[in-house]
């Protein structure tokens, strides 16, 4: 790809977005749409491997299959300078991870944006699709708020740090649902929607629910270790919404939501909640109610009109004595 030269075929190179060792992504324009892209390489070097070429294939086969706002989209694949190549969608914005790591999300950012993986993975899991490594990393956030996941199908290598023993697991250890650290049965969407309760956890904490020195210690709690309550963490996070979380975050994947559909549903109903207290009017100081009146001057109040007929009578007939008194002494 390139180096002293600015162009390779119908590509003009922009910079590197990112370069894991097992590829790079670049930065391109398309000279024939004008069209900023994203172009990731697969090195002749992995040609020799044949797990790396599996995957990356694998990677573009899953990509001409999706078609979702919220996934990032697929272009095209293409042999340049003799590496294989594939041109995505270039994301103008920054990846979730970095906004965590600024602190903790609105809660309301936070619930969003993980809506959206989930509506993404929605279409994912119904064509039978597994991302299999969901990271805040592959979460990009554009300057709008639109959510877009990527990173499907990636083949990582297995030196990196944050990442488990090739053929043993696929993925992030911090991010591994305990089936993906067992290999003991077979994945579906569940694992996702574990990675999935490990990015709202990040979300709303700025913290990994599991971390470690090393991925065997990662791993291990994942299996066996029960997470922090996210409320312990961030005193804003709602019983409801902290059920949400460690439901994503079972152990069992019977335990956690159906599907990515129930999991969304539950954190938009949870967030309707959070709107409504949020706009419920608040009473003002001069409506706050007065203590009831005392029984004894309530008793005096109910005895006053009577008590002023009586005095009103009574001046009547004292008048009409003094009038009679006074005709008769005439």
């Amino acid at each position: 790809m390139p180096q002293s030269t600015q162009t390779i075929g119908n590509y003009e190179y922009l910079g590197i977005l990112d370069k894991p060792q097992a590829g790079v992504t670049y930065r391109v324009r398309n000279r024939a749409t004008g069209e900023l892209e994203a172009l990731r390489s697969l090195p002749g070097a992995s040609y020799g491997d044949a797990e790396s070429l599996t995957r990356f294939l694998r990677e573009i086969r899953i990509h001409t299959r999706l078609s979702h706002p919220n996934i990032i989209a697929f272009h095209d694949v293409l042999e340049l300078d003799g590496q294989l190549v594939m041109t995505m969608e270039f994301v103008e914005g920054t990846t979730l991870a970095e906004l965590c790591r600024r602190g903790p999300l609105p809660t309301g950012q936070a619930v969003g944006a993980v809506c959206d993986v989930l509506s993404g993975l929605e279409e994912a899991h119904a064509l039978g699709i597994v991302h299999r490594g969901i990271t805040a990393e592959h979460v990009m956030v554009t300057r709008d708020g639109l959510v877009k996941l990527g990173g499907f199908g990636l083949a990582k290598p297995a030196n990196d740090v944050n990442l488990t023993q090739a053929g043993a697991a696929i993925g992030d250890a911090r991010y591994m649902s305990p089936e993906q650290v067992t290999g003991v049965a077979a994945l579906d969407g569940r694992a996702d929607l574990y990675s999935v309760g490990v990015l709202l956890f990040y979300a709303l904490t700025a913290k990994l629910p599991f971390d470690g020195a090393t991925d065997f210690d990662v791993m291990l709690a994942q299996v066996s270790a029960s997470p922090p309550k996210p409320a312990s963490l961030n005193h804003g996070i709602t019983p409801e919404l902290e059920r949400i979380v460690l439901t994503a975050l079972a152990k069992k994947p019977a335990d956690r939501f159906e599907d990515a559909t129930a999991f969304r549903s539950a954190l938009v109903d949870a967030q309707g909640v959070l709107d409504a207290a949020a706009t419920k009017p608040v009473v003002s100081v001069n409506a706050v109610p007065q203590p009831p009146v005392p029984q004894m001057f309530a008793a005096a109040a109910d005895r006053a009109p009577q008590k002023t007929l009586y005095l009103v009578g009574l001046v009547c007939v004292v008048v009409a004595l003094i009038v009679a008194f006074l005709m008769a002494v005439r």
